[in-house]
């Protein structure tokens, strides 16, 4: 990847739990990265459908499930993708910090 680009993360998993549609807080995200950023997202599934959207708006993605009921996916334009060897494991968050990321104000 360039390493120039910005990682922007957004964790759906809380959302879902309360039962929350996460497709516009995702969008929101997407609309505002930068042709070189990596967007990553932290899911409880693997969001199979979000791809094909995603796939129209430019960019290719890496999925990896790092534990059950845990996946990661990053995303980013295909005309900047170079995936190498990124490990999508490095982005994994501990249950506290996702806790504490989002219950704040």
């Amino acid at each position: 990847m360039n390493k120039h680009e910005r990682v922007v993360e957004l964790d759906v998993r809380p959302h879902l739990k309360k039962k929350l549609e996460p497709f516009k807080l995702i969008m929101d995200a997407v609309t505002a990265l930068e042709p070189e950023d990596l967007f990553i997202l932290h899911a409880p599934f693997k969001p199979t459908p979000l791809f094909g959207v995603m796939k129209v708006k430019g960019y290719s993605h890496r999925e990896e499930q790092i534990e059950a009921g845990y996946w990661i996916v990053a995303f980013a334009r295909e005309v900047h993708v170079q995936w190498g060897h990124l490990e999508l494991s490095q982005f994994k968050k501990r249950d506290e910090e996702e806790e504490v990321a989002h219950d704040e104000p």
